[in-house]
């Protein structure tokens, strides 16, 4: 075995720690084989283990990690870190958890977006989502963001954007699949394309499940 190999073996065999010591922090000793939750505090709560080596897959297509999550001020929708000034809002319906017992670092989240509208920033947004950026709790152009330049002062001097400013991409409808980086979901290009945006929880588990045998 090449060093190359070696790596990515031990790579794997810590993503598959985490996943599972999720899993037990999440749920005990008897993970549910599936179970779903509504309130937003609820989904929050038992997505916090998982923050940690996952990939979200994006409607309608892309993934990304999520670093965490908390609850809007308003309680109404899931706030996730992707990074120190990047936040990923979505408008929960539902989350339903899936436990793979043959693999489970196969075991998944899907979250079922409500529709949220538009901030009215722009004049056409895309049907899945707009990135803006936020300052102070006010929504603005996220080209502000690549400027620089806030606003104008009283005198009409350049006012910076301020540090704490965060970049938020808004998920307008469709559904997040969160996976393990060390899945075999993350791992298969053909999955890549969003297919997940269209599938069921029921579905999902079915080809994973077929892919195992």
């Amino acid at each position: 075995m090449d060093e190359f190999e070696k790596k990515r073996m031990e790579y794997q065999r810590h993503l598959d720690a985490l996943w599972n010591d999720a899993i037990r922090a999440a749920f005990g000793s008897t993970p549910p084989t599936s179970r779903s939750w509504t309130d937003p505090y609820d989904c929050a709560e038992v997505l916090r283990p998982f923050m940690a080596g996952n990939y979200s897959f994006l409607p309608p297509n892309g993934h990304l990690p999520l670093d965490g999550v908390e609850v809007h001020d308003d309680g109404s929708k899931l706030m996730f870190d992707l990074s120190k000034t990047g936040l990923l809002e979505t408008a929960p319906r539902a989350l339903r958890f899936e436990y793979i017992e043959r693999a489970p670092i196969e075991s998944f989240f899907l979250l079922e977006l409500r529709q949220m509208q538009p901030t009215g920033i722009y004049e056409t947004v895309d049907e899945y989502s707009e990135q803006i950026a936020r300052i102070d709790g006010e929504d603005y152009d996220y080209g502000l963001m690549e400027h620089g330049v806030w606003r104008h002062d009283e005198d009409g001097n350049e006012v910076p954007v301020p540090e704490d400013a965060k970049t938020v991409l808004r998920l307008l409808s469709g559904k997040l699949l969160i996976v393990s980086q060390g899945s075999m979901w993350n791992h298969t290009n053909e999955n890549w394309n969003g297919r997940h945006n269209a599938m069921t929880a029921d579905e999902i588990r079915s080809l994973i499940e077929r892919s195992l045998q």
